[in-house]
């Protein structure tokens, strides 16, 4: 039931605004290109002076050249923090020419609004933004602080969640929800990442001589067979996750010769080859226990071949996150689902992983995934939303603050 504090907030909703703001954000093109330095920086400008227009105590904090994180505040009174989390950068459109409409056009058709990063994520930022502005304008007054953070970078190394906690400010934080696309389902879990680089060192030869050289090839071959043999033992020895499936091992990267060995030559032997492997966590993995497996299978095949030694990096490792389903962020979201829709809130888990994983990590953040957009459109060519689901997770967003924070 709907309390008459929640009826006035949420009848200070503007949907006519709300789908305007989301089609002028998505026709910001938002994907860094670090050839010319451009990246979110229109976008971030563009969250800014919305966040100034309703009032909000604002901070643009820039991470690196070009790219800036949008920090905005509405305090109401001494308590609990609840962030509402999105970012500003979208993938690369790919060929434009394959697109039904201009990449970022921001068309709407048959209840969708289609363009680059209209789904992921500028959707469910704009959604956040304007239950903000909801709350705001109803002047209801809630026991805490809501927390916008519009950061840059999540499609890459996450560098903006990272230094938004490195300058303090996921330290007020209390509870996040993470605005990404999930089809307003209530994820509570998110698959963990780590990142390994391998580089076998041989020795370069002619390829009509290859016995005067030691090839680095035949061994990261070797490699990746025994990794993938390691792979089936940790599905089979972890299970299935009901939220989130199987862990994974998987080499997105294999080179040979490796980057900054020389260019590839039909009639040369490598002498380093080097692959990259993307290996999904899941709840109760030990991910520094893997990679101790991981080099040894890579000792024992450069142990085998004379001449042959090797490089071994961790490059970054994410841990799983879960939130109890009946932790009170969670279930301020469920229950707004269950009164504006009049069905029970479905909860899932995110297979890859969001700023949220930083926030979760490293500050312990409790943090729930929810935010409009089919879950599979993420970096499609054709990339649309719903504009009924951005209707409803706004209207969400507006009941979870004021049953999370409370009136004060």
């Amino acid at each position: 039931m709907l309390s008459e504090v929640e009826r006035q907030a949420l009848a200070c909703i503007d949907d006519e605004e709300l789908i305007r703001w989301v089609q002028e954000l998505t026709r910001i093109p938002s994907v860094w290109k670090p050839e010319s330095g451009q990246g979110e920086e229109a976008a971030a400008r563009w969250v800014e002076a919305r966040c100034r227009e309703i009032g909000l105590e604002t901070h643009f904090e820039f991470v690196q050249p070009g790219r800036p994180n949008v920090i905005a505040l509405h305090r109401m009174a001494e308590g609990p923090t609840l962030m509402f989390e999105g970012h500003t950068d979208v993938v690369t459109e790919g060929d434009p020419a394959a697109w039904s409409d201009p990449p970022f056009s921001a068309v709407i058709r048959g209840g969708r609004i289609y363009g680059r990063g209209a789904n992921d994520m500028k959707a469910g930022l704009v959604a956040a933004l304007t239950a903000i502005k909801a709350i705001v304008q109803s002047g209801v007054r809630l026991k805490g602080t809501l927390l916008l953070g519009a950061l840059c970078d999540e499609e890459g190394d996450m560098i903006g969640v990272k230094h938004f906690v490195e300058r303090g400010w996921a330290d007020r934080v209390s509870a996040a929800i993470i605005c990404e696309p999930e089809e307003n389902h209530l994820c509570v879990t998110q698959k963990g990442v780590m990142w390994i680089h391998v580089l076998l060192h041989g020795v370069m030869a002619h390829g009509a001589m290859p016995l005067t050289g030691v090839n680095s090839a035949y061994p990261l071959a070797k490699f990746l067979s025994l990794l993938r043999s390691l792979e089936q033992r940790v599905m089979a020895e972890h299970g299935v996750d009901p939220f989130l499936g199987k862990p994974s091992i998987t080499p997105t990267i294999v080179m040979s010769p490796a980057r900054g060995h020389g260019e590839a030559q039909k009639n040369v032997m490598p002498g380093a080859s080097e692959a990259v492997l993307d290996i999904r966590l899941i709840p109760g993995q030990d991910p520094d226990a893997l990679a101790r497996e991981i080099e040894t299978l890579l000792q024992s095949v450069a142990a085998g071949e004379a001449g042959l030694r090797y490089e071994f990096r961790v490059l970054e490792v994410r841990h799983p996150t879960f939130t109890d389903p009946e932790h009170p962020v969670v279930a301020a979201l469920a229950s707004a689902y269950a009164d504006l829709t009049g069905q029970p809130p479905v909860y899932g888990g995110v297979p890859g992983s969001t700023d949220g994983t930083i926030l979760n990590a490293r500050k312990g953040i409790p943090i729930v995934t929810c935010g409009p957009g089919d879950i599979h459109i993420p970096h499609h060519i054709d990339e649309w939303v719903s504009i009924d689901e951005i209707k409803t997770a706004t209207r969400m967003y507006v009941l979870a603050a004021i049953r999370y924070l409370g009136l004060a």
